[in-house]
Formats: structure tokens, sequence, C-alpha cells
């Protein structure tokens, strides 16, 4: 599979590279203001392409930052949910609670306390 992947990246080299050598011509860029840019028209599409990528990353990066914030909460809420099961339990004969895991404290209680059965 790495081998397959690596023949596909050395493709798309070759390709990119092709396209660069066959359009090395100047294009000249007007925009407002009587203000142009001239430059070869492989660098002009990279420079649009590269524009584009870092748009499409600052779009994304509020959905991400909403989702880990989104995480953070129901994290937060689920420890507190736990807190309160183990809080819930009646005491355990020679059993530490106090810092074991939920799912030990849930393993240790009576089967009428344990809600996965």
């Amino acid at each position: 599979m790495r081998i397959l992947i690596w023949f596909l990246r050395a493709v798309i080299v070759v390709l990119l590279l092709w396209f660069a050598v066959k359009n090395v011509d100047s294009v000249t860029l007007r925009g407002y203001l009587d203000y142009s840019v001239t430059a070869p028209l492989a660098l002009i599409v990279l420079a649009f392409f590269g524009g584009g990528l870092l748009l499409g990353l600052l779009a994304s990066l509020l959905t991400i930052f909403r989702l880990k914030r989104e995480v953070r909460k129901l994290n937060r809420a689920l420890q507190h949910k736990t807190r309160e099961d183990v809080e819930h339990l009646p005491p355990l004969a020679n059993k530490n609670i106090t810092n074991a895991s939920p799912n030990a404290v849930l393993a240790a209680a009576p089967q009428s306390m344990n809600p996965t059965s």
C-alpha cells in the first residue's frame, strides 16, 4: 500500500512540474486602481491555490474550535455525572472507591445498583 501511495505522489509531482514547465509565459493580472501584477502563469495558479487552501483552513478552524469546546463541556458533564453516581452508591466493605474509575465502581456495586445489567 505504501508503494502505491508513493507512486501516486510521484505522478502528481511529475504532472505539476510538467504544468509549471509548459506555462512559463508571463501573465498580467489587472486589479482595481490600475494595479497590475506580472508573473508566470504557474506561479499565479500556485498562489491562488495556496490562498484557497488557507481560506478553507480558516473556515474549518471555527468548526474545529466549536467542536473542541463542546467535547470539553461534555467531558465535564460526564465527570460530574460519574461523581454523582459514586456518591449515591452504598458504602462497600473493604473497598476504597475515592480514586477508582467509574467502571471499577460500577463493577464493585451490587447488581441492583448497576445500570448496565
